[in-house]
């Protein structure tokens, strides 16, 4: 059990943390006028996670090791000749 908020903090920062965050800025367009005629504009974070770190992270993480399963499969593309 945590005695205070402090040590509640330093338990929590020896924990794993996985992959890490990346933040983007993005201007959306509304679909709301302003009043000078124009579409409104919100400028946004967009946080995201990379996919192939979360699954380099999942497949390497030894608490899945037992519930999970690959199989090798191999894609191919046919071009259609003219």
């Amino acid at each position: 059990s945590m005695d205070n908020t402090c040590s509640f903090l330093k338990y929590m920062d020896r924990l794993h943390t996985g992959p890490g965050w990346a933040c983007e800025m993005t201007d959306m367009e509304g679909d709301i006028m302003a009043k000078d005629g124009t579409l409104s504009h919100k400028l946004l974070e967009l946080w995201w996670h990379d996919p192939i770190e979360c699954v380099q992270e999942l497949m390497g993480n030894p608490a899945f090791r037992d519930a999970m399963t690959y199989v090798h499969a191999q894609a191919c593309i046919h071009r259609c000749e003219q």
